[in-house]
C-alpha cells in the first residue's frame, strides 16, 4: 500500500551480453536507469557500443516516423481507433519484430514513397496554379478582346485589370473622362448599382503606353486592386478558359493516380511501419537508457531503482543470461530522493490517477490516494446522484470490459474508476428518489410507492436537508485533511508545529460547528459546551503560534488576530461542498425536463410515441455525458483545492521505467 520500496541497483556486467542485458531490463518493465556521472555536475560519455546502436536505431526511426507522416492520411485502418486505444492490437514479440525488421528495406520504401509524393506535390503545384488562373479567368469573362492585351499589348496599347468597390466607379470613370477621355476606356464586369452596392466587380482600362504611370496611379488612388494576368494567356478568356478547363482535368486525374499510388503503398506497407515504429521506439528507449552505463575496456555499469519486490525475480533473469553478471542491492541514501511508485490495492488503485494528475506523492510522503478514495467515490455518487444513470454507466463498463480482452492496466483503472463511482451514484440515486429524473412518476406510477419507501433524502422538496449534509461532509473531509496533516508533522517529529497549525484548527472548526448545532437545538445542549470549550482551545493555540517567531508584544497580538481572521477562508472552503448539492439537484431537473418534453411529444398523433423515445433516450444519453464530465471535475477540485491544500503538496518524481513501446502492437519479451 502506499509508495513502493525501491532499492538502488548497481549492474556490472561484460560488454559482450550488452544486448540481452539491456533487454532483460526493458522486458522486466521495473527498471529506471540511473544516470551515471562521470564527475560532479557531468554526465558520462556515452559508451562507444551504446552510441553506434544508438546512431543507427535512430536512422531507422526517421525514416519511420517520414512513412508515418506520409502514408497514415491514406490508410484504412482495420482496427477502429477506440479498439486501438483499449488495446485490441495485434501481439507480437521482439524476436519476430528484429525478423521483420531484417526483411525490410526502409530505405527503399523511403525512396519510392518519396518519388511518390514529391510527383504529387508537384502535380498539386500545378493544380493549385491552374485553379487560380481558372479564377482570374472567369472575373474577365466579360471581355471579347484577346487577352495578349493585358501581357504583350500592341505597340501603342495596353491594360490592366482589377477589382473595384462598385461606389468608386463611377468616380473613376469621370476622372479618366475627364483627363484622358480620348486615349482611354474603362470596361466592368456587368452588376446592379443597387443590388450590388459597396461589392466589389472587375474593372479593366485600356490606355496608350505613353500615359501608363498616371494610369496606374489614378487607378491606386480610386480603390483598384490589380489583378496579376499571368504571361501564358494570349487568347481571348473564353478560349483560355477552355484550355485551362482541360489542364485542370487531367491535373485532377493525375492526382488521384497518385492519390491511388499512396493509398496502395499505404495498405501494402503500414501495418509492417507501425510494427517497425513499436520495434525501433522500443530499440530506442533502451539504447538510450543504456547509454547513462559507465564503461571500462570491458565492462559497463548500469544502475537503476526496482521495486523490491521485483529484486529476486530481476536477478535470475540476469544470471540466467550470464554468470558474470554482479548485481548489487542498496537501500536509497538519506540525501537520495527516488521516484515514487504507487502500489495501491484493487480498490484504491483505479483512484491512483487522480493523485498522479495533481502531483505525485515524495518518495519519504504520504501518499493520498488511499485517503481521497472514498470521498471522491462518496462526492461522484452525490453529483451524478441518479439510480438509472448508474445502470447505463455500470452495464455500459461491463460490456467494454467483456469486449476488449487486451487493455492495458493504465486504461483498465481508469474505467474501473467509473464503474466503482456508479455504485456509489446508484445508492444515493435510490435514497434520494431518482431514477432517470423523475422517470418513475412520470411514466411508471405503479413503482412509485417503492421508490418513496427506500427515500432518505428529497433534493427536490427539501434541498436545506441535503445542502447541511454537503456541509457536514465538508467539515469532515477538511478535517480529516488536518489530521493527516498532523500525523505527518508528528512522524517527521515536529510535534509543536502539529499542535499549533493543525489541531489548534481542528479544535477551533469542530468546536464552533458542534456549538452552532448545539444551539440550534439538533444535538444535546452538553455538546453546546464541549464546543466551547473546543473552539476556545484552538483559539488560544492559533493566537500564540501564529506570533511565536514576532518580536514584540504588539505584533505578536496582530498576528495572532489576523491567523483567527484566517477562519474566513476555512468557512469558504466549507461553503464550496454547497456543489454536492447543486449537482446532484442540477442532474435531476435535467431529467425531469427531459421526461417532460417526452410526455409533451407522446401527444403527437400517429408517430408520438415514436418521437417521445427518442427525446427521452437521446435526451437522458445526452444528460449521463454531460452530468458524468461534471462529477468528475467538481469532486476532483474538492480534494484538490480544498483537501489538498491542507496536508498534500507533492513534488515526487513518477517511477518511469525502461518499456517496450506499444502505440500501434502489444510488443511481448
Amino acid at each position: 500500500m502506499g509508495v513502493a520500496k525501491l532499492k538502488k541497483a548497481e549492474l556490472y556486467y561484460h560488454k559482450s551480453v550488452h544486448d540481452p542485458i539491456a533487454a532483460a531490463l526493458q522486458e522486466s518493465g521495473a527498471c529506471q536507469i540511473i544516470s551515471t556521472l562521470e564527475a560532479e555536475g557531468e554526465f558520462h560519455k556515452t559508451p562507444a557500443e551504446v552510441d553506434a546502436l544508438i546512431s543507427c536505431t535512430e536512422d531507422k526511426l526517421a525514416d519511420v516516423r517520414y512513412l508515418n507522416r506520409t502514408l497514415t492520411p491514406h490508410y484504412v485502418d482495420p482496427i477502429p481507433a477506440l479498439d486501438r486505444m483499449l488495446g485490441e492490437r495485434p501481439d507480437v514479440t521482439m524476436t519476430e519484430l528484429a525478423e521483420l525488421a531484417s526483411n525490410t528495406d526502409l530505405k527503399a520504401l523511403c525512396e519510392k514513397t518519396r518519388a511518390v509524393e514529391h510527383e504529387a506535390g508537384n502535380v498539386r503545384l500545378k493544380l493549385s496554379e491552374a485553379r487560380l488562373n481558372s479564377s482570374i479567368l472567369a472575373s474577365l469573362s466579360f471581355l471579347d478582346y484577346p487577352l495578349s492585351i493585358f501581357t504583350e499589348g500592341t505597340q501603342t496599347l495596353t491594360a490592366l485589370a482589377g477589382n473595384i468597390k462598385t461606389d468608386n466607379i463611377p468616380a473613376l470613370r469621370a476622372t479618366l473622362s475627364e483627363k484622358f477621355s480620348q486615349d482611354t476606356e474603362l470596361l466592368t464586369a456587368p452588376y446592379d448599382e443597387k443590388k450590388d452596392k459597396g461589392q466589389e466587380v472587375c474593372a479593366v482600362i485600356m490606355y496608350v503606353r505613353s500615359i501608363e504611370s498616371e494610369i496606374r496611379e489614378l487607378a491606386a488612388k480610386n480603390g483598384l486592386s490589380l489583378i496579376e494576368v499571368p504571361a501564358s494567356f494570349a487568347l481571348t478568356p473564353a478560349e483560355e478558359k477552355e484550355k485551362i478547363t482541360a489542364s485542370i482535368s487531367e491535373l485532377e486525374a493525375e492526382d488521384l493516380k497518385l492519390t491511388e499510388k499512396l493509398k496502395a503503398l499505404a495498405q501494402e506497407n503500414m501495418l509492417t511501419v507501425q510494427k517497425l515504429s513499436d520495434y525501433y521506439n522500443s530499440l530506442a528507449a533502451r539504447y538510450n537508457g543504456t547509454a547513462k552505463s559507465d564503461e571500462t575496456d570491458c565492462t559497463m555499469l548500469t544502475k537503476f531503482w526496482i521495486p523490491v519486490a521485483k529484486c529476486e525475480e530481476l536477478t535470475a533473469k540476469l544470471e540466467a543470461i550470464s554468470p558474470e553478471v554482479e548485481l548489487i542491492f542498496s537501500d536509497p541514501a538519506p540525501d537520495e530522493e527516488p521516484p515514487s511508485l504507487l502500489t495501491n490495492g484493487d480498490l484504491v488503485r483505479p483512484f491512483n490517477i487522480l493523485t498522479e494528475l495533481y502531483s505525485s506523492p515524495t518518495y519519504r510522503g504520504i501518499d493520498p490516494t488511499p485517503l481521497l478514495a472514498p470521498f471522491f467515490w462518496l462526492f461522484f455518487g452525490m453529483c451524478l446522484g441518479d439510480a438509472g444513470y448508474a445502470l447505463v454507466v455500470f452495464g455500459t463498463i461491463l460490456y467494454v470490459f467483456k469486449k476488449y480482452k487486451k487493455m492495458s492496466l493504465g486504461v483498465k483503472d481508469f474505467i474501473k474508476l467509473f464503474l466503482f463511482c456508479s455504485v456509489s451514484t446508484f445508492i444515493y440515486g435510490v435514497i434520494s428518489g431518482s431514477f432517470f429524473g423523475n422517470f418513475i412518476d412520470s411514466f411508471v406510477p405503479v413503482l412509485v410507492p417503492l421508490k418513496n419507501s427506500l427515500m432518505l433524502v428529497d433534493p427536490m422538496t427539501n434541498p436545506m436537508q441535503v445542502l447541511g449534509i454537503s456541509l457536514l461532509i465538508g467539515v469532515v473531509h477538511l478535517m480529516f485533511g488536518l489530521l493527516i496533516a498532523a500525523y505527518d508533522k508528528i512522524r517527521s517529529g515536529f510535534i509543536f508545529d502539529a499542535i499549533g497549525s493543525n489541531l489548534s484548527w481542528f479544535f477551533f472548526i469542530v468546536g464552533l460547528c458542534l456549538m452552532g448545532v448545539g444551539m440550534a437545538g439538533m444535538l444535546p445542549a452538553h455538546f453546546t459546551q464541549i464546543g466551547q470549550a473546543m473552539a476556545i482551545i484552538g483559539a488560544v493555540i492559533i493566537f500564540f503560534y501564529a506570533g511565536k517567531e514576532k518580536k514584540g508584544i504588539i505584533n505578536k497580538i496582530i498576528s495572532g488576530f489576523l491567523a483567527l481572521y484566517g477562519s474566513t477562508s476555512y468557512l469558504g472552503d466549507i461553503l464550496s461542498y454547497s456543489r454536492l448539492l447543486a449537482l446532484g439537484f442540477g442532474s435531476a431537473v435535467i431529467g425531469m425536463v427531459i421526461n417532460l418534453l417526452g410526455g409533451l411529444a407522446a401527444n403527437i398523433p400517429y408517430i408520438g410515441w415514436l418521437v417521445a423515445i427518442v427525446v427521452v433516450i437521446g435526451g437522458h444519453i445526452f444528460s449521463i455525458l454531460i452530468n458524468i464530465l461534471g462529477s468528475f471535475v467538481h469532486p476532483l477540485r474538492l480534494q484538490y483545492v480544498e483537501s489538498f491544500g491542507k496536508f498534500y503538496s507533492g513534488g515526487g518524481e513518477p517511477f518511469t521505467p525502461l518499456t517496450l513501446s506499444h502505440e500501434f502492437v502489444n510488443v511481448k519479451a
